[in-house]
């Protein structure tokens, strides 16, 4: 499974009955509980944006209200436009297909604040306010149509309040904030939603036992509705549960934190989208009694390309009989395949197949067929039945596309192709099953995943990756390869190092390795 990540375009935190806006700051505390605050009530003059006591009683001109119940929810909007865009031109496939039969997923992934370090649970994180245990957050849809900014400011308190002559400019109660959605516009119901009068769409439910996990809302359903053009999306929030809302007489308040798009460090929040893309070419381990998938690759001018329409793949045995006739799959951008299998003692092997691909055009410009070969093995070969359990092999793993430290400009993206030397020979097989690699980053000795362990593509005549740095964080990034034969695996650690940066960091100055 490949991993695609999308985030956030932008984010506030909104805090009940109050017009701070926190959007810039690097973590929202999200919480409920307390009461013993106090808040202005100050009208605007927006005949819709007006305050309201708990009871619902609406108030207007410079009026104090005790709030009883105290909260706040997170809202974001994601930037799906890159994804959106690999959909469109097939590089991601969403759906299962007769190659791969695993449909796309999107998870929604924020960090936990105190996810590291399990001496944070329980703790006070600031006055009357202590870490949140045993809860359920929800995933909410922000009503479709509705337009809100983002906002500038950064602090929760006004501290110019606080401390005489102190200009505090981190402060704002520009909108986005509880009771606007922008400067000249409202919510539709005060903080988006209540369960009365505005009933919130509940798009995810998730328990947090101790209180650090993070969070990994299923957004599957959701996203492809959104992808498909049937929902529109205005953006979504991250709130407790209406039961902890609702509570009263707390003398405490509990939060939980995560990191914002502000961040700046490697925990950005994002969208992750799995999608299989894995290519298992059996051209080179053709076998009687399995099922083989033989590929096909377009290319223009080198380049990945998409045919116009899904081409015919035609098998054909060795004195010409067509066995089969398949309307082929796609994988990824210009890639193709057709599964099938031949019966064992059908024929004796090793013996020569044909397979033609037909219907091509590029752009409506016809191509001419195209016809390859195939050798049928014995399924001796690849079935062991018997006494002999068999051994383990050892190889050697090189890779390519990446040099060890280069700094790859955030955007690029590289094939990476792993050689293997089975150990004390010369012989360099083409391909090999059962190889994977993995890439993580490094936080302290806390390595973190940003692509599991992942089956390496075999092609006709290479083991390959792709690397997409579009979507990673600027940072330094470790590549594992791992090799699994007979039960034995072996990991080869940090194989690469590498660097992801942005290209505004070089301009006038780029890396001597920097590609224009």
């Amino acid at each position: 499974m490949s991993v695609h990540k999308s985030y956030f375009k932008k984010n506030n935190t909104l805090l009940s009955y109050d017009r701070t806006n926190t959007a810039k700051n690097p973590v929202t505390e999200v919480y409920y509980g307390g009461g013993s605050s106090r808040r202005d009530c100050k009208f605007t003059g927006i005949p819709t944006d007006i305050c309201v006591n708990p009871e619902g009683v609406a108030l207007t001109g410079y009026t104090s209200i005790r709030i009883n119940n105290d909260y706040s929810r997170f809202i974001f909007d994601l930037d799906i436009t890159d994804l959106e865009s690999k959909i469109s031109d097939k590089t991601i496939i969403t759906g299962s297909h007769g190659c791969n039969n695993a449909s796309a997923k999107h998870t929604l992934r924020m960090v936990n604040t105190s996810f590291f370090d399990d001496e944070l649970l329980n703790t006070v994180t600031s006055k009357n306010k202590r870490r949140a245990s045993s809860f359920d957050l929800v995933l909410f849809k922000i009503p479709t149509g509705t337009t809100w900014s983002e906002g500038v400011g950064y602090d929760y308190t006004n501290m110019s309040s606080d401390f005489v002559g102190l200009d505090d400019n981190s402060f704002s109660t520009v909108p986005s904030n509880w009771y606007s959605a922008t400067t000249t516009s409202s919510w539709p119901c005060l903080g988006i939603y209540n369960y009365t009068t505005c009933v919130p769409e509940i798009i995810a439910t998730q328990t947090f036992d101790n209180g650090n996990e993070n969070i990994a809302f299923d957004l599957t359903s959701e996203m492809n509705e959104v992808l498909s053009g049937s929902k529109n999306m205005s953006g979504y929030g991250v709130a407790f549960v209406e039961q902890l809302e609702r509570l009263t007489g707390l003398t405490e308040s509990y939060s939980v934190g995560f990191f914002t798009k502000y961040t700046q460090t490697f925990f950005e929040p994002y969208l992750e989208t799995n999608y299989d893309d894995y290519i298992l070419d059996d051209r080179d381990f053709f076998y009687e009694g399995k099922s083989n998938c033989l590929y096909l690759y377009v290319n223009k001018g080198g380049v990945p390309t998409n045919l116009d329409n899904f081409p015919t793949a035609q098998i054909y045995d060795n004195s010409g009989t067509v066995l089969y006739t398949i309307t082929a799959s796609q994988v990824t951008k210009g890639v193709y395949c057709a599964c099938f299998t031949i019966a064992c003692d059908e024929y004796v092997a090793p013996c020569m197949f044909k397979d033609r691909w037909s219907n091509l055009s590029i752009n409506g410009n016809c191509q001419s067929d195209v016809t390859n070969k195939v050798t049928l093995k014995s399924n001796s070969d690849y079935f062991n039945i018997g006494t002999n359990a068999g051994l383990p092999k050892h190889y050697g793993y090189s890779i390519s596309g990446i040099k060890m430290d280069e700094k790859i400009v955030n955007g690029d993206i590289r094939k990476v192709i792993v050689s293997a030397r089975q150990q004390y020979t010369t012989n360099f097989p083409v391909a090999l099953d059962l190889i994977q690699y993995r890439i993580y980053v490094k936080q302290g000795t806390t390595q973190v995943e940003t692509q599991e362990w992942t089956k390496v593509n075999i092609a006709h005549n290479q083991n390959y990756f792709v690397v997409d740095t579009g979507d990673m964080v600027p940072n330094e990034y470790f590549i594992d390869i791992q090799a699994i034969s007979n039960l034995e695996k072996n990991t080869y650690f940090e194989t690469v190092k590498f660097q992801v940066v942005n290209q505004a960091n070089y301009f006038g100055n780029p890396p001597s390795d920097y590609r224009q």
